[in-house]
């Protein structure tokens, strides 16, 4: 992978598996930008936290690190143009969600 910014969203492959990109940039256990990554079963090694800081948040041992050009992108994240407008009366919850 040449570039190091994977937008969030992104569905990966990594050796893992795959998931979803939910973190991408420095980390304070490590120099250098890392992809925090969201799988699609438990073989990970964390919640999205390391070493109590949280960078994202997902179930346990679902959550990975690793450096981008360990990454393969399989789909771009949809684009803002595809997400369809929600009435403004819903719970924010939901909103924080999309």
């Amino acid at each position: 992978m040449a570039s190091t910014d994977i937008p969030i969203g992104t569905i990966v492959e990594i050796l893992l598996g795959r998931g979803v990109v939910r973190f991408c940039g420095t980390t304070s256990f490590s120099p250098g930008k890392w992809v925090g990554i969201e799988l699609s079963e438990p073989v990970g090694k964390n919640d999205g936290s390391v070493q109590g800081v949280p960078y994202f948040s997902c179930h346990k041992n679902y959550g990975v690190f690793v450096k981008p050009s360990q990454v393969k992108i399989v789909q771009d994240p949809p684009s803002s143009s595809n997400v369809s407008l929600i009435p403004f009366s819903l719970p924010s919850i939901i909103l924080t969600c999309l």
